[in-house]
């Protein structure tokens, strides 16, 4: 029996010393492995291995952010490929690669995008980046031409793309332009035509039934009423209308009234004009000058000589105007008359 317990004594004192040195290798081991190595994520998408990563909840929460990120003109993200993650050890002096596997992710992201096409009958001429923008462009553009007359049919679609190209607002203005001013030269271009072949027939056509009587004189010119009819806006007056005094004087009457110069003279503008819409401008000569707006029709052309009995348009609702009359402007050298100190 003392044999039996001193040999126990003996074997477990043998097996706390070789304890202590398991204890003291492992500790060594892993002292050592600590002090060379340190543990990292290797990160592989499809297969393909793009670096190391410290934090992999950092990196994934780096990478929802991006993906939620839908700013600028962003409408959404799909995340095409899964980064997977693996953890080893490394040696301590590896340097990770946190941007170089963000910015692998992100190159796999299909981003949407949402913009704004501006067409022009139907076919887009221009993109921007907002709503906004594009109802700003096409107003402006719309300011000063009647899209029925001319024939341009402007309008804005939304729409999704993977590939972001946007103009600035004043490129797509400038775009714009460009397309308005063809269709305008492309409508005068052909409205002159018909003006001509209009010109050759109404040449010597006088107004059925009427008497051309002189109802006043300026410089020496006899005057009379290119159409009869009610005065609706004076010489000088002011609405929300216009920027500013009327220059001429209103004649409400039915639309396709034939309207007749108020003197002899030459016609040294037929077309359109902005606000004025369809306009015929004669020069009687000595600084004379007739404006007749907003005319549905014109049957005159530039270089055509007139006088009181002759035709040159119809009375219409072209231009900046709320309904079928006559703007008639009376000019010397450039400056405005009032149309009623002379003939109404």
């Amino acid at each position: 029996m003392f044999i039996l317990l001193k040999w126990v004594k003996y074997y477990t004192k043998e097996i706390a010393k070789a304890l202590k040195i398991t204890t003291f290798g492992t500790l060594l081991i892993v002292s050592l492995v600590v002090i060379k190595y340190k543990p990292a994520y290797e990160v592989r998408l499809a297969g393909e291995k793009l670096g190391y990563v410290e934090n992999k909840d950092k990196i994934e929460l780096k990478i929802k952010k991006d993906r939620e990120d839908t700013s600028g003109n962003v409408a959404f993200k799909e995340q095409t490929k899964t980064p997977e993650y693996e953890l080893k050890f490394v040696n301590r002096d590896k340097q990770t690669q946190e941007k170089e596997v963000l910015m692998a992710v992100k190159d796999a992201t299909i981003t949407t995008y949402k913009t704004y096409a501006v067409t022009v009958d139907g076919a887009t001429q221009t993109t921007v980046s907002t709503e906004e923008e594009a109802k700003a462009i096409v107003d402006n553009m719309k300011s000063d031409i009647d899209e029925n007359v001319i024939g341009l049919k402007v309008g804005i679609v939304e729409q999704y793309t993977t590939d972001l190209k946007v103009q600035t607002p004043e490129e797509a203005s400038g775009i714009l332009n460009n397309i308005k001013v063809a269709k305008i030269t492309e409508y005068n271009a052909k409205q002159e035509e018909k003006r001509k072949v209009e010109a050759e027939k109404n040449k010597k056509k006088v107004i059925a039934n009427k008497t051309v009587t002189s109802v006043g004189t300026i410089a020496g010119v006899s005057l009379s009423r290119p159409v009869s009819g009610s005065i609706t806006s004076r010489y000088g007056s002011r609405s929300s209308l216009r920027s500013g005094a009327h220059t001429g004087l209103d004649i409400a009457t039915a639309s396709g009234t034939p309207v007749t110069p108020i003197a002899s003279g030459t016609v040294t503008y037929a077309g359109y004009k902005g606000s004025y819409g369809n306009l015929v401008i004669v020069s009687h000569g000595n600084g004379i000058e007739s404006y007749y707006a907003h005319c549905s029709k014109i049957f005159t052309a530039v270089g055509q000589t007139v006088d009181r009995s002759t035709v040159i348009s119809a009375v219409g609702s072209t231009g900046n105007s709320t309904g079928p009359h006559l703007h008639l402007e009376i000019r010397q050298n450039g400056n405005t008359l009032n149309p009623e100190n002379y003939l109404y």
